[in-house]
């Protein structure tokens, strides 16, 4: 009740604190940053059904290969399957989906492969599901996930015809576990991070490619571009595990060049299916999830944030709104919402803007990766059948980073590309970042109001210092790609400054 009676309060205090229709925000803003970006233009995107996306998302057979799902249900070997999943079971589940997903957890899908067996794997909510306040959100982050541990759990269980034999499992049934135990052999060590929430997306991506020879998208266990990333002065990196922080899908809409450094440029698509390709084989079954995928992408365009629903100091919030137009508005866009009532989404405006590297001073390892680490995967990339739909730009018309929209910022924690601080606080005041810190409890309902993020402990030792039981809940920024450096635009603003855009992005 207090958060539902501080919002309608709010529309009436905002309006006397910024203005009706008369805000700062609706002027032009001051010189900044924005002034050395380059605008991204608008490229046509093929149409698709959101609501069929959205069932398909939720139920649909995209991921191609999977675990025999007599196997996930066996109640001696189901905790094996399990655990090969990352011990999902107890997960909730998502109202509306249809048979047996309607029982599964929410980042399972069950299906039909396309040679007859009945699986199970996981499916895009694994990374893009994720929980606030003890609620799941379809398009969020999932910033809880454990990628600690190998993709797949053990694969070192023989799977001779004699053990498949023993399991009773079909032909097709036998064909999907030696394919999905193959797979993980090859991208579970490789996709090992060292934190709890960080996301192996980038290096997946990248075993894909390597794996997959360019013409026929036909698989090998051993690697048919070897890949070795090098630093700028052409030496190779010694751990080049790359840190990335899974964005939310409600941003899509608005993004006119899809990933942090804005490189996707074309149909939404492509890159999607290419991250599901794991079990694709043939340019063929590739053009067959590429159809879902129409219908994929129309849904994940859908998406909108959800609403902040816990209390809001709206007179704070529209001191907010004036300081965010000033300093914040010209890289990330202005909104609706509670302190402007008078506009709608279609008044909201977002710049698509590509911010330099040394301008915006953030880790470069992502904005770097497909023009100084690894070049050579976005030449693969563009000659494949994903190119053809999505292209790969990284350097047009320079590396950097798009400052995303900031609708549901509030839920998105960890911020930047990497993960690397864990409040708007500390985003704002780059000089109070620790180096190396640790999240208090990964418990969604334990949430920092005032700083606008995760609860925090500050570390004086480093991760490789740390008990082994410990280590994979702490982040260090002293690794490779895990720099919190850079985005110093708020540190000019004092201390209640700062509070007030943080009261303002709670209403976005």
């Amino acid at each position: 009740m207090v958060a539902k009676r501080t919002r309608v309060v709010g529309i009436f205090l905002a309006a006397l604190a910024v203005g009706c229709g008369d805000s700062a925000e609706d002027t032009a803003a001051p010189s900044g940053p924005w002034d050395e970006g380059v605008a991204l233009g608008a490229e046509p995107q093929v149409a698709g059904d959101a609501e069929r996306g959205r069932h398909i998302l939720l139920n649909g057979d995209y991921m191609t290969c999977g675990v025999p799902l007599a196997l996930y249900d066996n109640p001696a070997l189901g905790g094996m399957v399990d655990a090969g999943f990352g011990n999902v079971s107890r997960e909730d589940v998502i109202p509306g989906r249809e048979g047996r997903n309607a029982d599964l957890p929410y980042s399972l899908n069950a299906f039909t492969s396309p040679d007859g067996a009945e699986v199970v794997t996981t499916n895009c909510l694994g990374c893009h599901g994720g929980k606030f306040d003890g609620d799941i959100i379809i398009g969020m982050g999932n910033a809880t996930a454990d990628f600690t541990t190998p993709l797949g759990g053990d694969t070192s269980v023989p799977l001779t015809d004699d053990v498949l034999d023993l399991l009773g499992l079909t032909e097709p049934e036998k064909a999907n576990l030696k394919k999905v135990f193959g797979r993980a052999a090859v991208l579970g060590p490789q996709t090992k991070m060292r934190t709890i929430g960080m996301n192996p997306a980038e290096m997946f991506a990248v075993i894909l490619m390597v794996h997959h020879d360019r013409e026929t998208l036909a698989w090998s266990d051993d690697e048919v571009t070897p890949v070795v990333p090098k630093d700028h002065d052409g030496n190779p990196i010694a751990d080049p595990r790359m840190t990335s922080d899974p964005p939310p899908w409600w941003r899509a809409h608005k993004k006119n060049a899809l990933f942090y450094n804005g490189m996707a440029r074309g149909d939404h698509r492509g890159t999607m299916a290419l991250a599901t390709s794991v079990c694709v084989d043939s340019v063929d079954r590739a053009r067959e999830v590429d159809a879902m995928f129409t219908d994929i992408q129309a849904f994940v365009s859908s998406v909108r944030a959800p609403e902040y629903t816990r209390s809001v100091d709206a007179a704070l919030a529209g001191e907010g709104a004036a300081l965010f137009a000033d300093n914040c508005a010209g890289c990330h866009g202005t909104y609706a919402g509670m302190v402007h009532p008078d506009r709608s989404e279609a008044d909201e405006t977002y710049p698509n803007l590509l911010i330099p590297l040394d301008v915006i001073g953030t880790d470069p390892a992502v904005a770097e990766a497909g023009t100084v680490h690894s070049p050579e995967l976005v030449e693969w990339y563009n000659g494949s059948f994903y190119g053809e739909i999505t292209r790969m730009e990284p350097s047009d018309p320079f590396p950097g980073y798009m400052p995303p929209p900031l609708d549901g910022i509030w839920a998105t924690a960890p911020f930047f590309h990497n993960g690397s601080v864990p409040t708007i606080e500390l985003v704002l005041n780059s000089k109070a970042r620790p180096a190396v810190w640790k999240r208090v409890d990964l418990d969604s309902t334990n949430f920092d109001e005032d700083a606008l993020g995760w609860p925090y402990e500050e570390l004086d030792y480093s991760q490789a210092d740390a008990p082994e039981e410990e280590q994979k809940f702490i982040y260090d920024t002293s690794y490779w790609s895990q720099s919190n450096a850079g985005h110093t635009f708020g540190d000019h603003l004092s201390d209640s400054e700062r509070r007030a855009v943080i009261e303002y992005l709670k209403t976005l």
